[in-house]
């Protein structure tokens, strides 16, 4: 007798469900479930992750990268999620050397730490997916449901087609800072990592976002932006999340939102820092698990897609203030993208001043228009304080009111103002010396690097204390072992530079049961 067999697995949508595979021996569902292959020095991760994923997936840990390299040779693995700091070898070299062995695994980097030249490294390597400690399983299971999926799909569909053009054939970039901002735009365009774009505003944050959408696997899905400081509060989540019908005064009927909309595409969070606390925790909760809750609605939903979020604050010092969640900053930034101002790019200027005479001399058909000399002088030698949107603005402007065939100048709102500043500049006035006794606070840090040295030097003592044991570091400082993970995350500490005598591999850790 024949069953169904339910397996876990995306559907076309890109949604997780079960999907059934007709007329499948009993006996073979255990052969067919996907196999993991977990690497960490931590033996309680490697508890929690082998536990939790039981049930749908034929799950087996090592400690060592050499008894990974051993299992893998011994039979193949669907996917393999490893640590990048292991204690005998560095996580991407086991990476490479399982890659050019077994091409036809998945590979999912777990790391703590903050480092773009690893995740960089991994991406080029071609990791499928990259999770930041501490995650929670909903994670791993999105990460292992989306690796598998891409797997299917390669061997249903064949080798992948072109990608399109590189994001960077988008943007105009001579000038040094913005070529190197391009190539690691190239980079991750490709793969699914969560994007982090900064910049004042202006800079093209949007624009990027975009390009980076047009040259990924996604291109032909859904690109949904919604800006989080232009949506009153109490609308922001039924914006994001959508709405039932009735669900409070004005909904009239049930309305889809952007998250759901973005299904299978790209879902664009500009300026993500203005976010309330509140709806912080909200995103968050979606990013751990993309799973969500219609505003007035009791079913939970789930959603496929790649998050690039934008913003021209900056979210460190946020954190530090308490203003931004520190969770949610280290979901946001695996890679971060930070757009130089105008006035740093000398070499983009006058090629992106053409660029927009072009562009707005074919619109008001004014294809004779042309700049004088002294444009290029006064492009120059202006501060450029609205960036690259004061240029466009300026050019426009400037091709609407143009008499005859030749732009004299430029109207420029802000002229004059630099060279006033760099007078208040020089002559400051006189200020009162501090009092003595604070005299050796000010040593130029300014608050919030002052906080993050005393909580560094704070934890750093109890770490030694406590031999590196985050269990008893989070009870003696009072915060809950996720908290401490992020704060020391953000702080450059490490555990493992404050333990001594290392305990055995296979000894529980006592760190709690969060996966960390």
């Amino acid at each position: 007798m024949h069953n169904l067999v339910m397996v876990n697995r995306f559907t076309p949508g890109g949604r997780c469900a079960l999907s059934q595979y007709a007329n499948t021996p009993q006996d073979a569902t255990e052969a067919w479930r996907p196999s993991v292959l977990v690497l960490d020095d931590e033996w309680s991760t490697l508890e929690v992750i082998r536990d939790s994923l039981a049930k749908h997936f034929a799950v087996e840990v090592a400690s060592r990268a050499d008894e990974a390299l051993r299992l893998m040779e011994q039979k193949p693995f669907d996917v393999v999620l490893t640590d990048v700091r292991m204690p005998d070898m560095d996580g991407l070299s086991v990476v490479g050397q399982m890659k050019a062995r077994h091409p036809g695994a998945q590979y999912i980097l777990m790391t703590a730490f903050s480092d773009i030249e690893d995740t960089i490294r991994a991406i080029r390597l071609g990791v499928a997916d990259y999770l930041r400690k501490p995650f929670t399983i909903g994670e791993v299971r999105h990460a292992l449901n989306r690796c598998l999926e891409q797997r299917r799909l390669r061997r249903q569909n064949g080798p992948p087609r072109d990608q399109g053009p590189a994001a960077s054939a988008r943007l105009t970039a001579l000038d040094p800072k913005m070529r190197q901002l391009c190539a690691l735009a190239d980079t991750v365009a490709p793969t699914d990592v969560t994007v982090l774009i900064g910049g004042e505003t202006g800079t093209g944050k949007s624009l990027l976002a975009r390009a980076i959408h047009q040259a990924s696997p996604r291109r032909e899905r859904p690109y949904v932006e919604i800006n989080c400081a232009a949506i009153p509060e109490a609308l922001i989540e039924s914006e994001l999340f959508g709405h039932e019908r009735g669900s409070f005064t004005g909904a009239i009927a049930r309305k889809i939102g952007r998250v759901e909309a973005a299904d299978g595409g790209t879902l664009f969070l500009d300026e993500v820092g203005e976010m309330s606390l509140d709806m912080q925790a909200k995103l968050l909760r979606f990013l751990q698990e993309f799973t969500f809750e219609r505003v007035g609605g009791a079913k939970k939903q789930s959603a496929d897609v790649r998050v690039i979020a934008a913003t021209n604050r900056n979210l460190r010092e946020a954190v530090a203030s308490g203003v931004f969640r520190e969770d949610l900053f280290y979901r946001l930034h695996v890679i971060e993208l930070v757009i130089p101002p105008l006035r740093d790019r000398p070499l983009d200027q006058a090629p992106l001043a053409e660029a927009f005479l072009r562009r707005f001399a074919e619109k008001y058909g004014r294809a004779d228009c042309r700049f004088g000399p002294q444009v290029s002088r006064q492009i120059a030698a202006h501060h450029w304080p609205g960036n690259v949107r004061e240029l466009e603005h300026a050019v426009e402007r400037a091709v609407i009111l143009a008499r005859g065939s030749e732009i004299a100048r430029l109207e420029l709102e802000h002229a004059g103002q630099r060279a006033e500043a760099s007078r208040a500049d020089a002559a400051p006035e006189a200020v009162a010396a501090p009092p003595a006794e604070i005299g050796p606070l000010l040593d130029g840090r300014d608050l919030g690097q002052f906080i993050d040295d005393c909580q560094r030097q704070y934890l750093a003592g109890l770490l030694a204390k406590h031999n590196g044991r985050i269990g008893l570091v989070a009870k003696a400082a009072g915060v809950n072992p996720k908290t401490l993970y992020l704060k020391m995350t953000r702080l450059g500490l490490r555990k493992e530079d404050y333990r001594g005598e290392r305990a055995s591999d296979k000894s529980p850790r006592g760190d709690g049961p969060f996966v960390a």
